[in-house]
């Protein structure tokens, strides 16, 4: 009988630790689609400020042929919707960087503790000029199966890597997977 009970609180707890794991991780997920929406809507507002920039351009070769109030007026007018976007853009590079680090770096922190206990690991690694990884996409690595590279930070925007993204010296990744496998990637980055 005591066996019983025994495998039935051992199945408990069991059960309750999954279900705690899929809810963390359902979390994390959701997190990173909220982050990648607002990447999307940044792209976005930066493709609709070169519009702009470039419809500046065009409306000042042809302000040439214009009378000085009407080129004042146009040069006024454009001015105003390129302000307008620039501010549209910052508000999305801020709410995106308030979303990765109110989302991502408290879950990641306790993602790297539950890691550290099954032997993986988070770490940022910085891409030294000159170094393989430097000027090469991630697809062209060879990094290990089991490592991924979670997030990739330069200058101020934060991109999620892809296959085809190409690192650049002073990129800030950031890498998850189990240590052994890490320490290779840094060699990669690093070196």
């Amino acid at each position: 009988m005591n066996l019983l009970r025994w495998t039935q609180r051992t199945l408990s707890l069991s059960l309750d630790g999954f279900r705690e794991a899929i809810l963390a991780i359902a979390e994390r997920v959701a997190a990173r689609v909220r982050v990648g929406k607002l990447q999307l809507l940044t792209e976005d507002a930066e493709a609709r400020l070169q519009q702009a920039y470039e419809a500046l351009g065009q409306r000042l070769h042809q302000s040439r042929h214009m009378a000085p109030e009407e080129a004042a007026s146009v040069d006024a007018t454009l001015t105003a919707r390129i302000r307008q976007k620039q501010q549209v853009l910052q508000a999305l590079r801020d709410r995106l960087a308030s979303q990765f680090d109110d989302q991502l770096i408290v879950p990641l922190s306790l993602l790297q503790e539950d890691l550290q206990e099954g032997g993986g690991t988070v770490e940022r690694v910085t891409i030294s000029p000159g170094t393989q990884a430097d000027g090469r996409c991630l697809g062209e690595l060879g990094l290990p199966e089991t490592v991924r590279l979670v997030a990739l930070r330069r200058g101020e925007s934060l991109l999620i890597p892809s296959g085809n993204v190409i690192f650049k010296a002073g990129d800030e990744i950031t890498v998850l997977g189990a240590r052994s496998d890490v320490l290779q990637v840094h060699k990669i980055l690093r070196s």
